[in-house]
């Protein structure tokens, strides 16, 4: 198991979950507003990556070639809904740690 020093070495990186499952590839590292450190990972999801979901970083690591997420393919799956654009507003980032602090404890 190796952790990338820079976080942006998940971009473009199979995610699974710890029990193997295939999720999705990596296509983007979001950092906070407000700390600028690496926050959640954007990951295509869905028959030929036609979805998009968010991620927490936070306990992910790399694999091999394959970034290992610490929640599971259908938390993912079933995480809010939110555009992919450049920036995450501070409601949406609520509303993603709101959903993933009940499978991390500390998802942000």
């Amino acid at each position: 198991m190796t952790t990338p020093q820079d976080p942006q070495q998940y971009i473009h990186r199979v995610a699974a979950d710890e029990d193997g499952n295939r999720i999705g590839k990596v296509s983007q590292v979001y950092n906070d507003d407000s700390t600028g450190q690496p926050q959640w990972l954007l990951v295509e999801t869905g028959l030929f990556g036609t979805r998009h979901s968010f991620a927490p970083i936070h306990g992910a690591h790399v694999d091999g070639e394959v970034v290992v997420l610490a929640v599971s393919k259908d938390q993912v799956k079933d995480a809010p809904n939110i555009e992919r654009d450049a920036h995450i507003s501070e409601s949406e980032e609520d509303a993603l740690r709101q959903y993933y602090s009940g499978h991390l404890g500390a998802a942000g």
